[in-house]
């Protein structure tokens, strides 16, 4: 589903398969950004999209798109370090049990939406 902000974010929920892409798992690389005046922990965003892996094989995920919760466990107001644990976890145990992960992210949108996309 997608929750649209404005005219250039929405929220996307995905359910991206991990069977498929052997050792690479997700197959993303992740920075966490911080507030240069506060240094307060601003989100984990995707930095790049590895190939072969589960998220380029789904094709969904976009770089700079920011993780807002994994496996319906919010990521939302967790330090970077915190953020990060989680989604580790979710990869090493409930990943490999159900065969998938469900992410929301909030996604910098480029272009308009497809007419497949479904707005709430």
């Amino acid at each position: 589903w997608t929750t649209p902000l404005s005219g250039l974010q929405r929220f996307l929920m995905f359910e991206i398969p991990l069977n498929d892409s052997g050792s690479a798992g997700l197959g993303v690389s992740l920075k966490g950004n911080k507030s240069r005046e506060t240094r307060e922990d601003l989100g984990i965003f995707i930095k790049s999209i590895i190939h072969g892996g589960a998220a380029y094989k789904d094709g969904r995920l976009r770089i700079n798109d920011q993780l807002v919760a994994v496996n319906g466990e919010s990521l939302l107001g967790r330090s970077n370090h915190a953020a990060m644990e989680t989604l580790r976890r979710s990869m090493s145990q409930e990943g490999n049990v159900r065969g998938t992960i469900q992410l929301v992210v909030l996604s910098f949108c480029h272009e308009a939406p497809s007419a497949a996309s479904v707005w709430l």
